[in-house]
């Protein structure tokens, strides 16, 4: 089966997962099946960081099993994607991590007002990512390798 290009090196990397905003963490249930779920991430010197709130299904399962999966894709044209295998540790959260990783995605005012209000009603926690393995691909680097 042809597999297409991974991305060039490093550097392609990291550019790639500062230009994304959602990845998808797939935890394990304790019924053996998978917990998918989108998330926001911040990349920071080798460390997913992804914000959450304490009774969040994937806390519980990356409590009983730290081992998980992340998906950062790019659906638009050229398609792009990274999938992460390793394992996740929940840890406090500093409120101000907590708005970075936000305001990603919406404006710095909003993100605050919204870390308040989620640290509020149900706490805040992070999950700190590390990957063991990285598979990358990337459409534009051409056909099959």
């Amino acid at each position: 089966m042809p597999q297409m290009p991974p991305m060039e090196d490093d550097v392609a990397i990291e550019a790639f997962l500062d230009e994304e905003t959602i990845a998808v963490l797939s935890t394990h249930n304790v019924d053996g099946t998978i917990h998918s779920a989108p998330i926001l991430f911040v990349y920071d010197n080798g460390v997913f960081h992804l914000g959450t709130q304490v009774g969040a299904q994937r806390v519980a399962n990356l409590h009983r099993d730290p081992t998980a999966t992340l998906l950062i894709e790019r659906r638009e044209d050229p398609f792009k994607f990274v999938i992460a295998y390793g394992t996740a540790e929940v840890v406090e959260t500093d409120f101000e991590r907590r708005v970075e990783i936000l305001s990603r995605l919406y404006p710095e005012e909003g993100s605050r007002a919204f870390a308040g209000q989620m640290r509020d009603q149900f706490g805040l926690v992070s999950i700190e990512f590390r990957a063991d393995r990285m598979v990358t691909v990337d459409y534009s680097r051409g056909g099959a390798a």
